[in-house]
C-alpha cells in the first residue's frame, strides 16, 4: 500500500465482487494494476481495503491522483485497458469518483450530471452519524466510566470519524446510491421523496430504540 495523506486531491473507488476461491487471483492482478498505477503521473497512492463481514461484501480499491488530468490520463491509459482485458472475470465492477468535501465519503456523477445537493448530503452524513455516535458514546462509558470529558471526546471523536470513513458511510451511500445519484431518466421529484422519507424514517427508528435502551 503506498499513500501519501498530504496530496489527496482526486480519488477513485472501484469495488470488485470477488468469490473466495479467486482471491488469490485477484489479488495477484489487484497487484499489477496498483504498479501499473504508480506508474501513471500524477499517482498519490492506492489502498485496498477487503471485504468485511455484515459490512462491505466487495474488496474495495480507493486510488488518489494529484489533478483530474492526471485521473482522466489513468483511466485512458492502453495499460488499464490491457490490464482489465488480462482478467475477464474481474471486469464487473463498480467505478466511483469522489468528493474532497467530505474526504471518501460521496460519489459525485463524474460530470454526468449535477452535483449532490447539500441538503443530501447533510441528511445522508446524519444517517451514518447519529448511530455511531451514539453507540461510541455507550460502548465508551461502559468500558471507561472514569474518563475526563476532554479525553473520552477525543477518543469519541477519533473512532467516530474512523468508522464514519471506512465502515459506515461507504454502506450508507451504497444503500442510498439511488437518491444521492439518481440513475439518468429516473423520476427525480419521487426519487428525493422515497430516499429522504427513508432517512427520516431511520434516523426516528434508531431514535426510537436508544430511547428504550437508555431510558
Amino acid at each position: 500500500m503506498s499513500v501519501d495523506p498530504a496530496t489527496d486531491l482526486v480519488t477513485v473507488v472501484v469495488s470488485h465482487a470477488v468469490p473466495a476461491h479467486d482471491e488469490a487471483a485477484f489479488l495477484a492482478w489487484q497487484h499489477r494494476m496498483t504498479e501499473a498505477e504508480r506508474r501513471s503521473p500524477g499517482h498519490r497512492g492506492t489502498e485496498l481495503h477487503p471485504p468485511v463481514a455484515r459490512v462491505q461484501d466487495d474488496w474495495v480499491a480507493v486510488t488518489r491522483f494529484a489533478t483530474e488530468a492526471d485521473l482522466e490520463t489513468w483511466l485512458s491509459s492502453p495499460e488499464r485497458e490491457h490490464l482489465i482485458r488480462e482478467s475477464e472475470r474481474f471486469r464487473d465492477f463498480r467505478l466511483q469518483r469522489v468528493t474532497a468535501s467530505f474526504g471518501s465519503w460521496f460519489p459525485t456523477n463524474s460530470g454526468a450530471g449535477p452535483a449532490t445537493p447539500s441538503w443530501k448530503t447533510a441528511l445522508s452524513v446524519l444517517v451514518g452519524l447519529y448511530p455511531t455516535v451514539v453507540l461510541l458514546t455507550l460502548g465508551l462509558s461502559a468500558v471507561w466510566p472514569a474518563a475526563p470529558l476532554w479525553a473520552s471526546l477525543l477518543v469519541g471523536n477519533v473512532l467516530s470519524v474512523s468508522a464514519l470513513t471506512w465502515l459506515v458511510m461507504p454502506v450508507v451511500t451504497r444503500v442510498l446510491a439511488f437518491w444521492l445519484e439518481p440513475p439518468a431518466g429516473a423520476r427525480r421529484p419521487r426519487t428525493d421523496v422515497v430516499g429522504t422519507v427513508a432517512s427520516l424514517l431511520f434516523l426516528t427508528g434508531a431514535a426510537a430504540v436508544f430511547a428504550l435502551l437508555t431510558g
